[in-house]
C-alpha cells in the first residue's frame, strides 16, 4: 500500500485506495499502515530522488480532494493520519489514511484520486465480496491471502477488469488492462487492445455462374 496507494500522489486510476480488512486484524493493520504512510516524503518532484509524494495536478483538483476529506471528517470518519492540505506553496495534500469507514461512505464509494486510502472492516468473505463489488467502478482490485483456494475463489467473484493476488498495480504488456461498470470499456495492452485500433470489413463474393 505504501507504493500502490500513493504512487503519483494517488492520482492513478488503479491505485489501491480502498482497503477491506477483517475486523480481527483491522487495528494492527491500521497501525502498521499509518507508520508506513507517515514515513512518505512529500515535496516538489524535482527536489530530489527521495521525494515520494508530489502535489495535486491543479488547484481545482486540490480543492476536490480536500473537499472529500472535510466531508469524511464531518461524517465521523476517523482520520488515522493526514487529513488535509499542507500549509505552504503548492497544492499538496498530506498522505492520508481514513479508518473505521462505514459501509456506503462517500470516501469509499467514489474515486478521490489523491493520496488517500480508506480502511473498512468486514466479518466474513461473503460480506467482503459484496461490499467490494458494491461500487460504481470496476477497474482493479487485489486479494491478499496465504490460502491458494481462497485466492482463486475470491478473485473470480470480484467484478473488476483486473484482479491481482498478493500484489497490486503490476502491469505487463502481454495481459489486458481495462475495467468493468463505470470504469469504461475496451482494453489496453495485449492483443485485446488491437480491437480498439482495428476496423473489420466483410466482403462476400458469390461465385455462382
Amino acid at each position: 500500500l505504501r507504493v500502490a496507494g500513493f504512487w503519483n500522489s494517488g492520482q492513478e486510476c488503479g491505485a489501491a485506495c480502498r482497503v477491506l480488512v477483517h475486523e480481527s486484524a483491522a487495528e494492527q493493520f491500521v497501525d502498521l499502515l499509518v507508520g508506513e504512510v507517515r514515513s512518505l516524503v512529500v515535496g516538489e518532484p524535482t527536489a530530489g530522488q527521495d521525494i515520494e509524494v508530489g502535489p495535486m495536478v491543479s488547484k481545482a483538483h486540490f480543492e476536490r480532494v480536500t473537499g472529500y476529506l472535510e466531508r469524511a471528517k464531518a461524517g465521523g470518519v476517523r482520520v488515522a493520519t493526514g487529513g488535509g492540505g499542507i500549509d505552504g506553496p503548492g497544492y499538496f495534500v498530506a498522505p492520508t489514511v481514513l479508518a473505521d469507514v462505514p459501509e456506503g461512505a462517500e470516501a469509499a464509494r467514489e474515486e478521490i484520486f489523491g493520496p488517500v486510502v480508506t480502511v473498512e472492516t468486514f466479518t466474513d468473505e461473503e460480506e467482503a465480496v459484496r461490499r467490494a463489488n458494491d461500487v460504481p467502478f470496476g477497474l482493479a482490485a487485489s486479494v491478499w491471502t496465504e490460502n491458494a483456494r481462497r485466492s482463486h475463489d475470491i478473485a473470480a467473484r470480484l467484478d473488476f477488469g483486473t484482479v491481482w493476488v498478493n500484489s497490486h498495480l503490476v502491469l505487463a504488456a502481454e495481459v489486458p488492462w481495462g475495467g468493468f461498470k463505470g470504469s469504461g470499456y475496451g482494453r489496453d495492452l495485449s492483443v485485446y487492445a488491437l480491437d480498439d485500433y482495428s476496423r473489420t470489413k466483410h466482403v462476400m463474393h458469390n461465385h455462382a455462374r
